[in-house]
């Protein structure tokens, strides 16, 4: 029986003495070591980069819908740093790591809407006014889902509509001048909208229902125009 006791002991001695190797062993080559971690998001939407590749020193994190990388296990000293994602412009920077965490943020800049040969607008009314947004088509006229945030200037002529859909023309001008973009993240194709608000449209709700707006999107890639004949000048039920 004392025999056994002393197995019994002996064994978990050496099971501790183990133990405490390996959380040695773990702990010191583990702080040999450095992580890089950060954040990274468009530069003007300041939404996620789609199919972002980060690399470091052989180490490397593809981020297809998050605004967060992290690479571990990284010799400390001067590395180079790549980040690359369709339609951005590619970055390199020289990081110095160090052991433990490193932390990098950075935001990637848009290079162009792939394949862009004009735009289909639409509009609705909204609370705050007449919303209008913007889709990029390509040369088949299919839309394009994929595509950055650039630099973009919008401008718009509203008019009411006198007659009907089939048989109309120009009446008074609404409104004239530049609208103020702004990006929807949630939205497939038409992330870039505009708002013209109600405050400052002078119209006939009793007479006026329908107008047309002549648009003008100016991209680094081209100014491009659309026409909508239906746009509602009127509040629906419930707003």
């Amino acid at each position: 029986m004392k025999k056994k006791k002393t197995t019994i002991l002996i064994a978990t001695f050496i099971l501790a003495v183990l133990a405490a190797l390996f959380v040695f062993v773990y702990f010191t080559t583990n702080t040999n070591w450095g992580t890089l971690q950060g954040r990274v998001v468009d530069e003007i939407s300041q939404d996620v980069v789609k199919k972002l590749h980060v690399t470091i020193d052989g180490k490397s994190d593809i981020l297809y819908m998050s605004k967060d990388f992290r690479l571990t296990r990284i010799p400390p000293g001067k590395h180079t740093f790549k980040a690359v994602a369709p339609y951005y412009e590619e970055i390199q920077q020289e990081i110095n790591i160090k052991k433990g965490i490193n932390v990098f943020d950075f935001t990637m800049k848009g290079k162009e809407i792939p394949g862009l040969a004009g735009i289909i607008c639409f509009s609705e009314p909204t609370e705050q006014g007449i919303e209008v947004e913007i889709r990029f088509k390509n040369h088949e006229g299919q839309g394009i889902s994929d595509y950055p945030a650039l630099p973009l200037t919008l401008e718009g002529k509203l008019y009411v509509r006198n007659g009907d859909e089939d048989n109309y023309s120009r009446g008074r001008k609404l409104f004239d001048g530049p609208m103020k973009l702004f990006w929807d993240p949630t939205s497939y194709l038409a992330r870039n909208k505009a708002v013209i608000p109600w405050n400052t449209l002078d119209i006939d709700t009793e007479n006026e229902k329908y107008g047309l707006m002549e648009l003008t999107l100016t991209t680094p890639q081209g100014a491009f125009e659309d026409v909508i004949e239906n746009v509602e000048l009127t509040k629906k039920e419930g707003q």
